[in-house]
């Protein structure tokens, strides 16, 4: 008997769910359900009219062990081999991290000064949320939001950050 299934959000999760369904045989139909106007969640390009590229969320696939070649085979089956840029852990990107917060580009801590100073948009050293991070008592309640678990891991500023780049999709079909 074949089924019809709903995917709840059109981030990479769901869209990978939907691309695994389509290939069954017991499914005759597929409706991604979404809040928002796009698909991808939190895998964004933003195109400045500078021509400068922001991606928002994770930018890269480290292509070890089983999840990684899951997905290097599902990139396969869709065809979008030439989207991907090998880049390797020698190469200048590795190197270079960046966050575009609050409308400005921060380079992220390269090395141990890095780690000890307070750098732009952060408000204390790095090396003070590692520690306070082993401090943290967990959270109270049973079943904790993403939102929550960063706002009371990482602090404010990683939460507001996040808070710009949520966005979903609307999407129907097989």
């Amino acid at each position: 008997m074949q089924k019809v299934v709903a995917v709840l959000g059109g981030g990479i999760g769901g869209l990978s769910a939907c691309h695994h369904l389509s290939k069954s045989p017991n499914v005759s139909k597929i409706v991604l359900l979404e809040r928002s106007g796009r698909c991808g969640g939190w895998l964004s390009s933003i195109r400045r009219d500078d021509g400068a590229v922001f991606e928002q969320g994770p930018r890269g696939v480290r292509p070890a062990g089983a999840v990684g070649r899951n997905t290097l085979n599902m990139v396969s089956e869709l065809g979008l081999e030439s989207e991907i840029l090998p880049v390797t852990k020698d190469h200048v990107a590795s190197k270079n991290r960046f966050l575009y917060v609050k409308g400005q580009l921060h380079k992220m801590p390269s090395g141990p000064g890095g780690v000890v100073r307070t750098i732009p948009p952060f408000s204390r050293p790095i090396i003070q949320s590692i520690l306070k991070e082993i401090l943290i008592r967990k959270g109270t309640e049973e079943d904790e939001s993403v939102h929550a678990f960063v706002s009371r891991r990482l602090g404010s500023e990683v939460r507001f950050s996040m808070e710009d780049h949520w966005s979903g999709c609307e999407c129907e079909g097989k």
